[in-house]
């Protein structure tokens, strides 16, 4: 198959990664508002929901997800557990690892809060079909994929 981008026709309008980054930016930007009145902030929350759904366990594992420094993440993580949100449990097999889990506090967060993520995005996807959205879904998770291979990254798996 020929390339899709000949490199004198790339423009940002129907460049993937301009469209990704921006659709990032602007769906955080609306997600942190609606989360401004709770007492976690949304990547958080994203945090929590992460754990809870067992894609990332370990504050390496959260990084790489979100995209923060180990010292951030350490940072974030420390609020979280402060907050009474999150344990930090010692690997019975490498002690020099350290497990999250989410306490019931933080599993009571990750729903209550959940429906604040889920109003965000049925309101932006509703002029969207429900096969388009799965498409959109299949698609991405396929980008991510490849992403990964070609990174030599960990796939995240629930």
């Amino acid at each position: 198959m020929p390339a899709f981008y000949p490199p004198d026709s790339l423009d940002p309008i129907n460049a993937i990664g301009y469209l990704l980054r921006r659709a990032h930016k602007l769906s955080s930007a609306r997600a942190e508002a609606a989360f401004a009145a709770s007492e976690v902030t949304f990547t958080q929350w994203i945090v929590l929901a992460l754990v809870h759904s067992g894609i990332a366990t370990t504050g390496a594992e959260l990084s790489r997800n979100i995209g923060h420094s180990s010292g951030a993440m350490t940072r974030l993580i420390d609020q979280l557990e402060q907050r009474g949100a999150l344990a930090r449990l010692r690997d019975d097999s490498d002690r020099r690892i350290t497990q999250l889990q989410l306490t019931d506090a933080g599993r009571r967060t990750v729903t209550d809060l959940a429906e604040r993520v889920a109003g965000l995005w049925n309101e932006v996807l509703e002029d969207f079909e429900r096969a388009e959205i799965l498409q959109l879904i299949a698609t991405l998770n396929r980008l991510v994929a490849r992403l990964e291979a070609a990174t030599g990254e960990e796939a995240a798996e629930p």
